[in-house]
């Protein structure tokens, strides 16, 4: 990965962009490293200047104030390489681009002062618990490998809007729609795999595969959609600031091999499901 010449500012990282023809007043732009560049990496690049050739280039995207959303992560863990955290409902993990600043990770490189925190996985803003983010570019290859590789196990826990008797296995084809939020089960769809476990409205789910709204969606294919769902059955629309009524939908526990030590490690949310 291209490493940035500038740091975060305000916890969010700059972006890199190709500057052509004649260097613009704004925002101020920094030389990326290049073989060909005619700029020292790092170097502020003068306005004004007129290119003979594109030139890679980094920049601190003007960001709008956002509204804040008022709820906060909780810390479960932090050590050298890792921070793990108890997100709330409404917060999302990380830019969705239309908030950046009213971010998890946005939130945590403040509050830590560390421009390198980056989650290693990430929940929907609808969702909340256990999130296990990387503070350490040496060692965050090693840890996002868990997740690539599907080593974790991950229990969410859920409250249905009608009561189920399962324990067992459940497999469904699910297809995203560009344009649309819901996702639908149709055999053209990525198979996924979850565990679902429940006896009434309380729902215990380990997913094997990691597809967008995939226990919202199961839990919708099977008659008893999650409690709080805006999406499922009935898309009632986006509202960011809607904090009427939580997703009864949280990721309780996570637990893994650590790559670093060799340790079993395991972190549990503290929250109760819709708080």
């Amino acid at each position: 990965m291209t490493r940035a010449p500038i740091g975060c500012r305000d916890g969010i990282s700059p972006r890199k962009t190709m500057l052509r023809g004649i260097v613009p007043a704004h925002p101020q732009f920094y030389a990326g490293r290049a073989g060909d560049s005619p700029f020292s990496f790092g170097t502020v690049i003068p306005p004004g200047t007129a290119l003979s050739r594109p030139v890679l280039a980094w920049y601190h995207p003007d960001v709008p104030d956002e509204e804040p959303i008022p709820f906060d992560y909780s810390v479960l863990h932090v050590d050298d390489d890792l921070i793990v955290v108890d997100k709330p409902h409404f917060l999302p993990t990380t830019s969705n681009g239309r908030l950046v600043r009213e971010t998890l990770q946005t939130r945590l490189r403040r509050d830590f002062g560390e421009d390198d925190i980056v989650p290693l996985h990430r929940l929907d803003r609808l969702t909340s618990g256990v999130v296990l983010c990387s503070r350490s570019p040496d060692t965050r290859a090693a840890y996002q490998r868990i997740f690539l590789e599907g080593t974790a196990e991950k229990w969410y826990r859920g409250i249905a809007s009608a009561p189920l008797d399962i324990d067992d296995w459940v497999s469904l084809p699910m297809l995203k729609v560009p344009g649309q939020r819901q996702v639908c089960v149709d055999s053209a769809g990525v198979m996924t795999h979850t565990f679902v476990k429940a006896s009434g409205v309380d729902v215990s789910m380990s997913p094997r595969t990691g597809h967008t709204h995939q226990l919202r969606v199961l839990l919708n294919h099977l008659g008893a959609p999650l409690l709080g769902d805006d999406t499922y059955p009935e898309d009632r629309g986006l509202d960011l600031y809607d904090f009427s009524e939580p997703l009864a939908l949280q990721h309780h526990q996570i637990s893994f091999t650590d790559p670093i030590s060799g340790a079993r490690r395991r972190f549990s949310s503290s929250r109760g499901v819709q708080e």
